[in-house]
């Protein structure tokens, strides 16, 4: 009896994931990400809003193209002894890189790796615009063939800051993200 419920519980997860799996050739994804952020600015370290926008076309099976558009608010309040003022930090990214997925039944986690631009702004010293590349993992859970819900995590950093200082994550001014995220495949 044991047996006969835990090949009805296998079935029943395998069963259903067998059309469930990441994007494939010459498919698309479409994902939007919301959460939880900090940047390190100024010697500052706000939270804040996290969101961000990912399109994807499948390779392969396992590999993507991504593009991703993100962004954050942080508020800050002023320090007049420090210079710096209150109000909203932002950071926006526009970023195009690779997604691999390991196609696990429904579970199907996955890293990136991007290559763009990012610009933060607003309550700074001085805004900064610069090159930046992210890595990101995470995993999505699929609710039916096409509808994924996942979490994920993002690190935006400048590479050569990274290169010089990988202990402390970079020298510069960087964002770190965990965001819940919603896919549709098509």
């Amino acid at each position: 009896m044991k047996a006969a419920l835990a090949l009805l519980a296998f079935l029943l997860v395998v069963v259903p994931a067998a059309r469930a799996r990441a994007v494939g050739q010459d498919e698309w994804q479409v994902a939007v990400r919301e959460g939880i952020g900090v940047v390190h600015v100024d010697g500052r370290n706000p939270w804040g809003d996290a969101a961000g926008l990912d399109l994807e076309y499948g390779l392969l099976d396992a590999w993507a193209l991504r593009l991703s558009l993100e962004g954050s608010l942080h508020g800050v309040d002023a320090d007049k002894k420090a210079g710096l003022p209150g109000g909203v930090v932002s950071t926006e990214a526009a970023l195009a890189g690779i997604c691999y997925t390991i196609d696990v039944l429904r579970l199907v986690p996955y890293a990136v790796l991007e290559l763009g631009a990012a610009r933060i702004g607003g309550a700074v010293t001085a805004p900064l615009t610069m090159f930046v590349s992210e890595l990101g993992l995470g995993s999505d859970y699929y609710l039916t063939a096409r509808w994924r819900v996942g979490l994920s995590v993002q690190y935006l950093y400048r590479p050569q800051d990274l290169l010089s200082n990988p202990q402390g994550l970079g020298n510069s001014p960087f964002t770190f993200s965990a965001t819940a995220r919603l896919a549709f495949g098509f």
